[in-house]
């Protein structure tokens, strides 16, 4: 059992090779990042089997790190992603959604078919070991026509995600970003018990009037 499990696209790995200058990135379509824990013959023997099943994949490369130093240059470049986008000058619409990871698959090809019909880059990454992925259209804010379809196809990955199970958010919340896509996501019941939750809790309204969803 991985105790963290990473992946990463095509236009993400892109932008982290131009922006760390990382020559292990050139020409990436894809990363797969796992990390193993427990007692050095344990995690020794199971490196060794993951190894084999990665290689099947014919990868470019394999990376393998032990210790808290090796294992440090491979998160450290992985922490550097959401910087690299930034550094695209675009702007991110950042997504924090949720699949069930039997559908991982799925969502990397509907998003790849959402860029071409939206005519957006679309950069995903993220954490696969619990379906929690970091869908981001990206956009110059500027552009209205590019904003009007960056909305759409928002429309587009929430209603997918929903019907697959999914959740709209999954690390950051609903706040006012996603406020329109609430009622799309959870049932009346829901809804209600929230409205309940924040009725006990702030009885006269005073805590970020207004905000509550």
């Amino acid at each position: 059992m991985p105790s963290a499990l990473e992946i990463a696209d095509e236009f993400t790995l892109a932008a982290a090779h131009k922006h760390t200058g990382s020559k292990r990135l050139l020409g990436c379509q894809a990363m797969l990042i796992v990390e193993l824990d427990g007692q050095t013959i344990s995690v020794g023997s199971e490196l060794t089997e993951l190894e084999k099943i990665v290689r099947r994949q014919n990868p470019l490369f394999v990376q393998i790190g032990l210790g808290a130093e090796r294992c440090e240059e491979i998160w450290g470049l992985r922490r550097q992603f959401s910087a690299a986008l930034k550094a695209t000058g675009l702007k991110k619409l950042n997504e924090d959604i949720v699949v069930p990871r039997g559908r991982l698959e799925d969502l990397f090809k509907f998003t790849a078919r959402l860029q071409k019909r939206s005519a957006l880059p679309i950069a995903c990454f993220g954490h696969a070991g619990d379906g929690n992925i970091h869908v981001n259209i990206m956009l110059d804010p500027a552009d209205r026509a590019a904003v009007k379809r960056g909305e759409k196809a928002l429309d587009e990955l929430f209603k997918q995600v929903i019907a697959w199970d999914g959740a709209i958010t999954g690390e950051h919340g609903i706040g006012l970003a996603k406020k329109k896509w609430w009622p799309q996501a959870v049932s009346p019941e829901v809804q209600f018990l929230h409205q309940r939750v924040k009725k006990a809790l702030d009885p006269r309204g005073i805590l970020n009037p207004g905000k509550f969803v």
